[in-house]
């Protein structure tokens, strides 16, 4: 990268940026990276109507393509807003980018608390579903490949946070019904498979007596009670087994032995 054009003013970077609407830039050089890097929501969010405008996408991919951006965050999306406040339509329910939740990995269980609401993408995610202007994401996009990573993490309230909007422990053969039991979390396990009762009395207190039965997420299969046992996750075999009915299949009975 030239030493010239990198000393140039930051505002007529910023220009030739929204005029390339290169993603490339940024990452010529260290320089280059730290200007962009600093930038203002306001330039982001002009950034980002350069872009879709030079995508020419259909308007029902906007709200989707929007989103994969890393850029866009709250900040950057209240900006949007305010240039543009009918740019995103309502009609159209975004696929939930999975940039939010690659990057996540399990924490060490040495040092609670392991995950709390305040945790990347949580606070991402409380916006986007509350915000009136964006419709909430579809979270079983990817073949609900957030809720797996959140599972496969160990984030509980991520994964509760999605369950409660919807996301299907069923998706991708039960994948992530499958991935808790090869952490061999029988509480995981138990979050995914079971609907809880979240009826209060008022203020916010639990209603006493007997707890209504809800239809389960999910139904337990043979072939997860294989995989518990053959991880020798016997308290997750034995919850599928004695709780749920599941019935072993010869394969399975001979492990037992």
């Amino acid at each position: 990268m030239s030493p010239q054009f990198v000393a140039l003013p930051v505002e007529l970077l910023y220009e030739i940026q929204l005029f390339s609407v290169s993603p490339s830039l940024p990452l010529a050089c260290k320089t280059l990276y730290e200007i962009f890097s600093a930038s203002p929501s306001s330039y982001r969010a002009q950034y980002l109507v350069a872009a879709l405008e030079a995508a020419r996408i259909r308007d029902d991919m906007i709200p989707s393509k929007l989103l994969r951006y890393p850029i866009c965050t709250v900040d950057t999306l209240e900006a949007l807003f305010r240039i543009s406040s009918d740019i995103i339509s309502l009609s159209w329910a975004p696929e939930l980018p999975r940039r939010l939740f690659r990057s996540l990995t399990p924490k060490s269980r040495a040092k609670p608390p392991l995950w709390t609401d305040q945790d990347h993408p949580l606070p991402f995610l409380y916006y986007l579903f509350t915000c009136p202007k964006i419709h909430p994401p579809d979270v079983n996009s990817h073949e609900g490949y957030a809720l797996t990573k959140a599972v496969q993490v160990g984030f509980v309230p991520l994964v509760r946070f999605l369950l409660d909007h919807g996301a299907s422990p069923r998706c991708k053969n039960s994948m992530p019904i499958l991935v808790a039991i090869h952490r061999k979390d029988l509480s995981l396990v138990r979050l995914l498979v079971e609907r809880v009762d979240g009826k209060s009395g008022s203020g916010g207190q639990k209603q006493k007596g007997k707890r209504r039965k809800l239809e389960d997420r999910a139904q337990v299969t043979p072939e997860m009670l294989k995989a518990a046992v053959k991880l020798d996750a016997r308290d997750i075999a034995e919850y599928f087994m004695k709780e749920k009915g599941c019935v072993p299949d010869l394969q399975t009975l001979l492990m037992m032995r």
